[in-house]
């Protein structure tokens, strides 16, 4: 491996890492806001994030069951990454059956409904926060595999484009020689002209 490779390689996994480290600082700051209350409670939006949490959730579940049975998925993707999201989809669906089985019908939550929702949503936000800080440090030293292949496309054309500006010193040096060259004629015909 070049100087080179190991720089391009070093700086995009630092990039990543950082990415991860930000997501995880925002959910655990949202985690630290919603057991706090500091998080506005509007009943609309606490049934929209249920529906989308169930969702998400679903797909937590749905993708890890595609990673683990699809080489080619798995090939681009971290199974650890897709294990560690299982436990929080089932969590989450949980959690929403419970919040829609405890809804009234004219869709208010009484006090202790709302002291379990944010406590339960704190910790998945929590949850998500340290599954974003693992990431983050494990993907520094074992990178994702869709991760690896870009530092390697990435580094194939960075050498692509040396090689074109090699050929091109080349052809300019050629045709500076043929100049030379022609030049050279040229003087030797004055030179038997006089």
């Amino acid at each position: 491996m070049s100087q080179e490779k190991m720089s391009l390689e070093k700086k995009t996994k630092l990039i990543y890492s950082g990415e991860l480290m930000l997501f995880a600082i925002l959910f655990l700051v949202l985690a630290t806001l919603e057991i706090l209350s500091v998080i506005g409670k509007r009943n609309i939006m606490l049934t929209i994030f249920n529906f989308v949490t169930t969702a998400g959730g679903t797909w937590m579940i749905v993708d890890f069951f595609w990673v683990l049975f699809s080489k080619k998925r798995r090939a681009k993707n971290s199974l650890l990454d897709k294990i560690l999201l299982v436990p929080l989809g089932i969590y989450l669906i949980t959690f929403d059956i419970i919040c829609f089985c405890k809804m009234t019908s004219f869709g208010v939550f009484p006090e202790e409904q709302d002291s379990f929702r944010r406590l339960m949503m704190g910790i998945a936000f929590y949850y998500i926060g340290a599954i974003y800080l693992f990431q983050s440090i494990y993907h520094y030293f074992v990178p994702v595999p869709s991760l690896i292949k870009a530092i390697e496309d990435a580094y194939k054309a960075e050498q692509e484009e040396q090689e074109k500006e090699k050929l091109a010193a080349l052809k300019d040096q050629e045709v500076n020689k043929d100049e030379a060259v022609d030049a050279e004629v040229e003087e030797k015909k004055e030179e038997k002209d006089l």
